[in-house]
């Protein structure tokens, strides 16, 4: 599945790839990851590409250095802008977790100032 987001990778080994500059992936550990159904639509991969631009998602849709409340903001938010229902069960399932851990940090996330910070960044993202 490809992703409406400019990305470069470059390789120095058969086996490492690199992402952007400084980030170093074995590729031999990079797993196939299932996409759930609601998120391959042509308005999901853009706005996903959006977050893989900006370096919050690997372009397997993995999260990059988030916290568990702002993963779930960030799970939030994209399903509040493709409209999708079932939100802890699909980032849950993509992101190998159990959707009331994803549940639980994102009432977390409610509760902390500094969620407030993040969910800005969201929103310039998506600008």
């Amino acid at each position: 599945m490809h992703f409406h987001a400019p990305i470069m990778h470059y390789y120095d080994h058969p086996t490492n790839v690199y992402v952007g500059r400084e980030e170093y992936v074995d590729a031999e550990e990079v797993k196939e990851v299932e996409i759930p159904e609601p998120l391959k639509t042509d308005e999901a991969k853009d706005v996903l590409g959006n977050f893989i631009y900006n370096r919050l998602l690997t372009e397997e849709l993995q999260p990059i250095d988030l916290s568990g409340t702002e993963q779930a903001l960030l799970a939030k938010y994209i399903c509040d802008k493709l409209e999708i229902k079932d939100v802890w069960q699909v980032f849950g399932t993509l992101w190998n977790m159990k959707s009331e851990t994803l549940r639980t940090y994102f009432n977390r996330a409610l509760e902390q100032k500094k969620s407030l910070d993040f969910q800005e960044k969201l929103k310039d993202i998506m600008l």
